[in-house]
């Protein structure tokens, strides 16, 4: 096939979007875990043959963090999206969604590469998450450091 040419020294960094397109069950489940809190979380992937983002896995409502983060695999890439209760200035606790995006160090490049260039197609389907944590080794995946990036006090 044709090989789209990137200009990786482009300044505008939304151009360098990869081509992966986002299967339409993204956007569904994602709506059921805002909507009726289906899910704990979404595990997103990119397919093998690198062309759409689908789901890896999802968490039953009240599913752990410990859980959450075993689906993450070592030496891989994924997106994810994790319900956290957070503590308000106001000294109570909302639930929010954060969008983690785990690119293991130990990853090769090129997966790195393909996650990191389509990361915005996933996020401009999920509307109404503010926050993205990035995570690239096991000691990331720190859940009161993913609260604070979330907005907890």
């Amino acid at each position: 096939g044709i090989r789209r040419l990137r200009d990786a020294d482009s300044e505008d960094k939304s151009t360098m979007s990869s081509g992966v397109l986002c299967a339409d069950e993204c956007l569904k489940v994602f709506e059921e875990m805002k909507i009726r809190n289906a899910y704990q979380y979404i595990v997103f992937k990119i397919t093998d043959d690198k062309k759409s983002i689908v789901i890896d896995v999802k968490g039953e409502p009240g599913a752990s963090f410990e859980d959450f983060t075993s689906k993450l695999p070592d030496g891989g890439c994924r997106y994810a999206v994790l319900d956290v209760e957070i503590n308000t200035k106001s000294g109570a606790t909302t639930n929010k969604l954060i969008f983690i995006a785990w690119s293991d160090d130990n990853a090769s490049v090129k997966p790195k590469m393909l996650y990191a260039s389509s990361k915005d197609a996933l996020k401009k389907t999920l509307s109404g998450i503010n926050e993205e944590y990035q995570a690239t080794d096991r000691g990331d995946l720190d859940l009161a450091e993913i609260k604070k990036k979330a907005g907890s006090v």
